[in-house]
C-alpha cells in the first residue's frame, strides 16, 4: 500500500524541488558542522531558504525556522508523545545533523536514495531499516520524486523503559543495542528487510495514524511501532548489521561462549572460560578477536556494562548493589568504568529512569 499523499510531492517537498532548481549548488553540497565557518553557512543556506518560502508563502512559518545542526526532541516531538513518525522528505538539501532522540529510518522505496555519513555516502535499497541513536551524525538524501523514506523518532527515556525490555534475554543483541545507543561510538544498526511485508504494513500504518490524528493518536503509534520493533526482532534479529565493530552473529560456538561469560560475569576468569569448553587460553583468545576484534577482558567489560543498564533500568536495586552483582569490590571503580563507557553516571541514568517511569 504505496498511497497517492506519500507518493506526491507535498508542499514542503515541492518548495524544495523548486529551490534546488533555483540553487543547483546544493544538490552536491553537503553542510557538516564540523566544517570551516560551519554556523555561517548553515545561516547562509537557511536565509536563502526562508527568503524563497516567504515569497511561496507568505504569512505562513517557515518549517525550518530555529533549527542548528542539532536537533532536540522537541523539535518533532509533543509534550505528550514519546514516539512519532513522519515523511523524510525529497529535495532536501543534505545538511549533516545529529539529535537528542533515537531515529529510526524505514525505506518503502529507494530509487537512489542515500544514508550519508561523514566519511561518505550509502546506497539505501527498499526495505532497508536504519537505527540511528542520539549524537550520529548523519542525513538521509533523496533528489528525486519517486524516493520513500519514513522516519520515526523515539524519545530515549522511551527506548530506555519501553523498546528495550523487547530484547528480553538476548545478550548479544542488547549488548549490541547498549554500545551503539550509549557510548561515544556512535554507531548506526541496520538491517535489510526487502521481503517483509508485514514490516512495511506496520509502518505504513503508522503513517496513516499519524495523519488521521484520531483519538488516543500518539498512544496508537506507540504501540505500531513497539509491533514493528517486535517484528523485527523476531524475525529479523541475527541479521542486524552494526556499523562499529560487532559480534559475528553466525558463530555459534562463540554464541555459547559469549552467552556463558555473560551468565557468569560475577567472577569469570580467563582460565575458568577455558576450562569450561575444553579450550586452551590462546584458543579462547583467538575465538574471541575472530568475533568481536577485543580480548578476554575488554569484552567482559562489555557484557559487565551492559548489564549494568540492565539492572539500573529493571530493577531496584542500588548502585553499590549492583556493582557487587556484576563482580566489583570498589563500587568507586564501577562508577568510573561505567562513566567511561558512557559519559554519563549510574546515578544520572537511574534519574532518567525514574523521570521517564514517573512520567508514565
Amino acid at each position: 500500500m504505496e498511497s497517492s499523499f506519500l507518493k506526491e510531492l507535498n508542499e514542503k517537498e515541492c518548495f524544495l524541488k523548486k529551490f534546488l532548481s533555483a540553487y543547483p549548488m546544493f544538490y552536491t553540497k553537503v553542510l557538516h558542522p564540523a566544517m570551516e565557518d560551519a554556523d555561517k553557512q548553515y545561516t547562509h543556506l537557511i536565509t536563502l531558504m526562508k527568503k524563497e518560502w516567504v515569497k511561496s508563502y507568505p504569512g505562513t512559518v517557515f518549517f525550518l525556522e530555529d533549527t542548528s545542526y542539532y536537533l532536540k526532541e522537541d523539535f518533532f516531538l509533543q509534550p505528550e508523545e514519546n514516539v512519532t513518525i513522519r515523511l523524510n522528505l525529497r529535495y532536501m538539501p543534505v545538511i549533516l545533523h545529529s539529535h537528542q532522540f533515537i531515529e529510526l529510518n524505514y525505506v518503502v522505496r529507494s530509487d537512489n536514495s542515500f544514508m550519508v555519513l561523514e566519511n561518505g555516502e550509502y546506497p539505501l535499497a527498499d526495505g532497508d531499516i536504519i537505527l540511528c541513536p542520539p549524537g550520529l551524525i548523519h542525513n538521509l538524501k533523496a533528489h528525486n520524486d519517486n524516493s520513500i523514506i519514513l522516519d520515526c523518532f523515539i524519545r530515549v527515556t522511551t527506548f530506555d523503559t519501553v523498546f528495550f525490555q523487547l530484547l528480553g534475554n538476548n545478550n548479544y543483541l542488547s549488548s549490541m543495542f547498549t554500545r551503539a545507543l550509549y557510548t561515544s561510538e556512535e554507531g548506526y544498526i541496520m538491517w535489510h528487510c526487502p521481503s517483509d511485508e508485514n514490516l512495511k504494513q506496520i509502518i505504513l500504518n503508522c503513517y496513516l495514524e499519524w495523519r488521521s490524528a484520531g483519538k488516543y493518536n500518539a498512544r496508537m503509534i506507540e504501540i505500531l511501532v513497539m509491533q514493528f520493533f517486535l517484528l523485527l526482532m523476531r524475525n529479523h534479529e541475527t541479521e542486524a548489521i552494526f556499523s562499529t565493530p560487532h559480534i559475528d552473529s553466525s558463530d555459534h560456538l562463540f554464541h555459547s561462549v559469549y552467552n556463558y561469560m555473560a551468565s557468569h560475569c560475577q567472577n569469570i576468569t580467563l582460565s575458568s572460560l577455558a576450562a569450561q569448553f575444553n579450550y586452551s587460553e590462546r584458543q579462547i583468545i583467538r575465538l574471541l578477536k575472530k568475533n568481536t576484534e577485543k580480548g578476554f577482558s575488554e569484552l567482559l567489560l562489555d557484557i559487565r556494562m551492559n548489564k549494568a543498564i540492565q539492572l539500573i533500568r529493571s530493577t531496584s536495586f542500588t548502585i553499590p548493589q549492583i556493582s557487587a552483582l556484576l563482580g566489583y569490590t570498589s563500587v568507586k571503580y564501577f562508577k568510573k568504568v561505567f562513566i567511561e563507557t558512557f559519559q554519563f553516571t549510574p546515578e544520572d541514568f537511574k534519574l532518567r529512569i525514574k523521570a521517564q517511569n514517573d512520567k508514565q
